[in-house]
């Protein structure tokens, strides 16, 4: 018999898995998956850094699903009450470092597909289900499924991120842009013959209010921050003739990531500094943003099922931040859709999730599931 959702989240909030350390919870759930008698495959994405994927195949013809999760947590941080890997409960709430990201999540589709298993399912189609890496990075995980041709023939996937038990069908994305401002060198005591790149920049700064992307109607607006900033020296008396930015965009629908850096250079020409804005050179795409129609039939499945578990019609709503939605939507082509429990402290100390929405996660993926493959 298939252990209890909430036995599972406890071990696994038991577990350090800091982003670029998943070795030990990623042999954890190959081991559970065996043990529920499920053929799992351990793909390499980096040494000792594994996803680890399921694939159920029924006997018949029918629809093809993935459920995806990752594995990883951000670092645990300071000013933690509660031990962080202690899977303390209190009043209704679990807490750990990944408790509700995404540890809950990523619970609830595991025990979903030993539930299915342990009732011959599914009869028609095909569940693959991936538990990923490297999340709360670059994505390195979801895109190393995504180009193994494991999902090329998958309909649609869910992804069990904390959405507070609505279903969520749009989702910002992210990109970060790289800024080389040039200036002239020269001696500080006469710096009317240099050009500083530290002021330009400056300029710059003061002026990246004025990009404007398109406004989304449930969204909202693309949002613009400065990471971080370089240049000069500290004892050398130089006019500093380089200056470094990144700038951080978190995008809507409708406004991609070339959109984003047309805008940034169109700025740069328009104040009339030297200076270059690209994209960092890194593994893995930035995360476009997307919008899943209302009319999506998949949508619809999923809709109907989280009824009939909750009660009443879940709300739609929209993801702030970007996550591995954004690369099976945007670089395999698939259309996904996210649902998973309520919670808080994401990525901040005592981080909790609420229990109840844990069962009531996994019951709704557990009616979904067995409605198509069945």
């Amino acid at each position: 018999m298939v252990s209890d959702v909430l036995e599972l989240l406890s071990d696994l909030v038991k577990i350090p898995s800091v982003c670029g350390q998943e070795s030990a919870i990623a042999h954890y759930i190959s081991d559970w998956l065996d043990k529920n008698n499920m053929s799992v495959e351990n793909m390499e994405v980096k040494p000792e850094r594994p996803n680890v994927i399921v694939v159920m195949q029924g006997e018949e013809a029918g629809p093809s699903v993935l459920l995806n999760g990752h594995m990883d947590t951000v670092e645990v941080g300071r000013d933690w009450v509660r031990d962080p890997f202690g899977a303390a409960v209190e009043e209704g709430r679990m807490y750990g470092r990944g408790s509700i990201d995404m540890k809950a999540g990523l619970a609830c589709i595991l025990w979903v597909a030993a539930a299915l298993r342990e009732e011959g399912l599914p009869r028609r189609g095909k569940l693959v289900l991936a538990a990923v890496v490297d999340e709360e990075s670059i994505a390195r995980g979801a895109y190393a499924l995504v180009q193994s041709g494991l999902c090329k023939d998958v309909d649609f996937a869910m992804v069990p991120e904390p959405t507070g038990l609505k279903v969520v069908t749009a989702h910002r994305g992210r990109a970060v842009f790289d800024v080389q401002v040039h200036g002239k060198a020269a001696h500080s005591s006469r710096p009317e013959e240099g050009v500083n790149a530290i002021e330009k920049a400056g300029v710059l700064l003061n002026a990246l209010p004025r990009i404007r992307g398109p406004h989304h109607p449930i969204i909202g607006d693309a949002t613009i921050n400065t990471l971080k900033i370089e240049g000069g020296q500290d004892a050398v008396m130089l006019v500093p003739d380089q200056c470094r930015l990144l700038i951080d965009r978190c995008l809507v629908p409708g406004y991609t990531t070339n959109a984003a850096l047309h805008d940034l250079r169109q700025l740069i020409n328009e104040i009339g500094i030297d200076a270059e804005a690209k994209l960092p050179v890194r593994e893995t795409p930035f995360c476009e943003p997307f919008e899943i129609p209302n009319n999506e039939p998949h949508l619809k499945i999923i809709m109907k099922g989280a009824t009939q578990v909750l009660g009443k019609s879940p709300e739609i709503g929209f993801h702030p931040w970007p996550c591995d939605s954004c690369i099976l939507v945007n670089q395999g082509r698939i259309p996904t859709i996210e649902f998973g429990p309520a919670g808080s402290g994401l990525h901040q100390a005592d981080e909790y999730v609420q229990l109840d929405s844990v069962k009531k996660t996994a019951a709704v993926y557990h009616r979904i599931m067995r409605d198509i493959f069945s």
